[in-house]
């Protein structure tokens, strides 16, 4: 015995944030560290390029996350927009199905009352 049931559902998608927050921090790390590769320490300074990359490393990770934070608001007031509807069918099945022998190694004999 089955029973169906349509229902109608409310569709909406949404944005991954944390894959966007991760993708922006990973991009603007990247981008702080090419920065770092563009000047040169002068000699007799205080810092060293070590410095210099962990600090631009922080920074651009920093902005890059913050960016991404940002994308990902926009895209998800935009998801919020697009909105659709859909049919769903929900089916229980009750009662059905195939007997299943506990011992399948032993073929089944028939008992002496049954025999024929």
């Amino acid at each position: 015995m089955s029973s169906e049931t349509q229902q109608t559902v409310e569709l909406q998608r949404s944005v991954r944030i944390g894959r966007l927050l991760i993708v922006g921090a990973i991009i603007g790390a990247v981008v702080g560290g090419l920065v770092t590769t563009l000047f040169k320490v002068p000699e007799g300074a205080l810092y060293t390029v070590g410095q210099i990359a962990g600090f631009m490393l922080l920074i651009g990770g920093a902005v890059g996350l913050t960016l991404g934070g940002v994308l990902a608001l926009i895209l998800s007031a935009v998801a919020k927009r697009k909105r659709g509807t859909a049919v769903i069918e929900h089916t229980t099945v009750v009662g059905e199905g195939v007997a299943h022998n506990d011992d399948e190694s032993e073929p089944a004999t028939p008992s002496e009352g049954e025999q024929g």
